[in-house]
């Protein structure tokens, strides 16, 4: 229950607490008899209405607390706390000697323990759980209905085995669930009236009271949880992300008989994928594309250490097959956690047209020429990934350029592209794509871009996709 409805309760009682006694009269109506009770039976009258005016105020003082408490309820948006005032709030009202509050677990459907007061509190475990339709809890939360146990050792649902381990006795309960709208998220109940009486029925409306207001406080704070936790992994991705575009290069390199063209289309979930281009020297020029395992600052991190070491280390030795074998000795001795890295290193050279380069465990470069109709995936050289065993030989590949030959270089994120009904991008497309126009760069990243954005339409984007191509002009 709202605060809202509390209020309208409280001044409900209030003007019925007037007009509303167990004999059919007012206090106006009592004032107005008074010689009557006096003169037939009067003293038995008396007695009976004072009584009912001490029940009523008593009754009226428990919800004017339950209506103060709410506040205190919903005074904090961390669960811990929350549970916390419920028990204390629910063990002060109903003056019982002990209590507890167990929540489901929305993964197993059991009732778990989160917190507990009373005498052997502390022998109660936190974590512990129980199943649908065990015991007191589990059939309060199985049928959704309160449970009120004048005697607990008379009722079969009772499980005495807590009694047995603690040496406590358990006399009377009360155990209501904790309901949003007709969903079960919980069960609290308290244990034992401090003056040694049983549980009632006002007793149960109070609690019922405190637990329709304390569900929506419990809610409040699980979505305040998720709220902030989905911020952290907003912050956590934007920080990533800004590490993996902060390495990748800002403008393309210049090399004469050469023309470079990059496509970068990050997904949400940050993936591994870079690029580079190195300078060598002036007739030479390394390009690198790759794949980092793993998603997440982590993998942002990983990648930019790795394309780090690597330029520094193809600046001393450009040989690609030695630069292999070094950065994959480096990798597996620094490696963490079991990430690695699949890569494709080309070095082209102005001077002869010619292009040799090392695959490890990559996706292989593919050769378009539309002046000669020539189309070719390069399927033969390479090694495993980098960073997954040591001392791997990697076998370098070469190939001869003509004047109008466009390298295409590309993670798996385009061919692994899916559409709304699952299909897959997939390599004939990609052919389709390089056949239908001319050859040159920037041609074939706007078809293939084009090609990729209308298979996929407005399905979600599982994992980054680069393109980076390489035009051969004239030697």
């Amino acid at each position: 229950m709202t605060s809202e409805g509390f209020a309208f309760l409280f001044y409900f009682l209030i003007f019925t607490f007037d007009f509303c006694l167990p004999n059919g009269r007012g206090l106006m109506e009592t004032e107005k008899n008074k010689n009557h009770f006096t003169g037939c039976s009067g003293d038995r009258a008396v007695s009976e209405n004072a009584a009912a005016l001490e029940k009523m105020r008593e009754r009226l003082e428990n919800l004017k607390e339950c209506f103060r408490i709410s506040g205190l309820i919903n005074s904090s948006l961390q669960l811990d706390e929350v549970l916390e005032n419920i028990m204390t709030t629910s063990r002060l009202i109903l003056k019982a000697d002990a209590c507890s509050l167990m929540l489901v677990d929305e993964k197993s459907g059991d009732l778990v323990f989160e917190v507990a007061q009373g005498p052997v509190a502390d022998k109660l475990k936190s974590g512990l759980r129980i199943k649908r339709g065990q015991g007191i809890a589990g059939n309060v939360y199985d049928t959704g209905e309160a449970l009120l146990i004048r005697d607990a050792y008379d009722d079969s649902r009772f499980n005495r085995e807590f009694d047995r381990m603690t040496g406590y006795r358990t006399q009377t309960i009360l155990c209501v669930p904790l309901k949003i709208k007709e969903r079960v998220i919980g069960v609290s109940q308290v244990i034992n009236k401090l003056d040694g009486s049983n549980f009632n029925e006002e007793d149960n409306e109070t609690l019922s009271l405190l637990c329709a207001n304390a569900a929506i406080a419990i809610e409040n704070a699980r979505l305040h949880h998720e709220i902030v936790h989905s911020r952290l992994i907003e912050q956590d991705m934007a920080f990533a992300r800004s590490i993996q575009l902060s390495f990748l290069p800002r403008q393309m390199p210049a090399l004469p008989g050469f023309r470079f063209s990059t496509h970068y289309q990050p997904a949400r979930q940050i993936g591994g994928d870079f690029y580079d281009f190195i300078p060598l020297d002036d007739n030479r020029m390394g390009v690198l594309i790759g794949d980092v395992s793993g998603k997440g600052v982590s993998a942002a991190l990983f990648m930019a250490r790795f394309t780090t070491d690597f330029r520094l280390l193809a600046i001393r030795d450009p040989d690609p097959e030695k630069l292999a074998r070094r950065i994959n000795e480096s990798v597996c001795a620094q490696s963490c956690r079991g990430m690695f890295v699949t890569l494709l290193y080309i070095v082209v050279s102005k001077d002869s047209g010619e292009a040799v380069y090392v695959n490890a465990g990559h996706l292989p470069p593919v050769i378009w020429n539309s002046s000669e109709g020539k189309y070719l995936i390069l399927r033969e050289s390479g090694g495993p990934p980098i960073g997954i065993l040591p001392d791997q030989h990697y076998v370098c590949g070469k190939m001869s350029l003509s004047p109008g030959a466009c390298i295409l270089l590309s993670t798996d994120g385009l061919v692994e592209a899916k559409d709304d009904r699952g299909d897959l991008f997939g390599w004939q497309r990609i052919e389709k794509c390089l056949r239908a126009g001319e050859s040159d760069v920037d041609s074939v990243k706007s078809r293939i871009s084009a090609s990729l954005s209308e298979f996929v339409g407005e399905g979600p984007q599982a994992d980054d996709i680069t393109l980076v191509l390489v035009g051969f002009e004239e030697k």
